[in-house]
């Protein structure tokens, strides 16, 4: 019963929720993720380091990034389709999944940094 709580208390910070759902979608990094929710860094990476502490998410190295997916716990996997299922079509959700569908981590990267990359070419 204890972890249930932990999950549920983890998926009921709204920031915490929708990277849930974006990480339903697909795997992403930091980047991409604090730029659909348009929120820092830091902040992304500490929802994620409680995330993955609980167990709803789990990080994989991916060339320079660490890519973050939802875990396959099938407790998990069924908590978050259930909160998928209810918030799917709605606001924020609809707009982060739109948002993400066309983001693409190079560019999220160049544009966190200020656009340096791009300047230097």
């Amino acid at each position: 019963m204890i972890r249930i709580v932990q999950l549920m208390k983890t998926f009921g910070e709204e920031n915490r929720c929708r990277i849930a759902m974006l990480l339903l979608e697909r795997s992403m990094c930091v980047c991409e993720i604090a730029t659909v929710l348009d929120i820092s860094l830091s902040t992304v990476s500490r929802h994620l380091k409680e995330m993955t502490f609980v167990g709803i998410v789990e990080g994989e190295k991916d060339g320079r990034w660490i890519s973050y997916s939802i875990t396959e716990d099938p407790v998990v996997r069924r908590l978050t389709g259930v909160i998928d299922g209810q918030l799917r079509n709605r606001e924020p959700m609809k707009s982060d999944r739109e948002q993400a569908s066309t983001l693409k981590r190079e560019d999220c990267a160049i544009s966190l940094r200020g656009g340096k990359e791009a300047d230097a070419k």
